[in-house]
């Protein structure tokens, strides 16, 4: 699973910094500082695959990178599926983010919440209500992850974090080009239920009663609200984000 400083896109959701080093117990306060990378990724890895009841990651930075959803969607479909409850916190700018969209696409329909704010301090993962996973900054740059099991410590983030999310916003199903939410009538519906399943112009032609020409502008129009470069992609999109339903 890739890695990522906290300026780096969420779409690749490891909290490595770029110094290597041991991991360390720091003295007496159930947080450990972890500066190696390779151990970050696998120990984020292992929190993924053990989480029963919750993640709540909260991630900084303008959006999602263009692999997100090959590399970090796996992991969050499979926890959805094993009823653990995904909550998502991103800033607000990546609203109108085609790479976010794509992925909120994916994982609103699959039950996982997405909200978003105008700012988000740090990277910061909550599994469980027993375990966190936060940037470490030192002197202002971040460097590695905090790994913290102290029940108060965690308890303390798990509290801020619920306030950012009582007071975020909620993602849209799907954006338009310009970030403004996506509403479709039957129509449209019908048309991109046939996008979807591969359908040339003539069959969309048939369905409505329109002539080739109209129907071909129906196409073409909703392609351009989806910010979609193909046919198949529009219909894709939309059976995704759930408007087909």
């Amino acid at each position: 699973m890739p890695t990522a400083h906290d300026d780096d896109p969420p779409g690749e959701p490891s909290l490595a910094g770029a110094a290597d080093g041991p991991r360390t117990l720091d003295v007496g306060a159930g947080v450990e500082t972890l500066t190696d990378q390779g151990t970050i990724v696998a120990l984020l890895a292992e929190l993924i695959a053990t989480a029963t009841t919750s993640l709540w990651g909260a991630h900084p930075g303008a959006g999602f990178g263009p692999d997100h959803v090959e590399t970090w969607w796996g992991p969050v479909s499979d926890m959805a599926a094993r009823d653990v409850e995904v909550r998502t916190l991103l800033q607000h700018s990546t609203r109108a983010q085609t790479a976010t969209q794509s992925y909120a696409a994916l994982a609103l329909p699959a039950g996982v919440l997405i909200r978003t704010v105008p700012v988000i301090a740090a990277r910061t993962l909550i599994f469980d209500d027993t375990t966190a996973l936060a940037t470490r900054f030192v002197e202002g740059r971040s460097e590695g992850a905090l790994l913290i099991r102290d029940p108060g410590l965690v308890a303390y983030l798990a509290r801020g974090y619920e306030a950012d999310w009582a007071l975020a916003q909620d993602f849209p199903a799907l954006l338009d080009a310009e970030g403004q939410t996506v509403e479709i009538d039957q129509t449209a519906r019908t048309v991109l239920a046939l996008l979807a399943d591969g359908h040339k112009d003539e069959v969309v032609a048939r369905r409505l009663g329109c002539s080739v020409r109209t129907a071909r502008r129906h196409v073409s129009s909703l392609m351009e609200l989806l910010d979609s470069s193909s046919r198949f992609q529009a219909g894709a999109r939309a059976a995704q984000a759930g408007l087909l339903d």
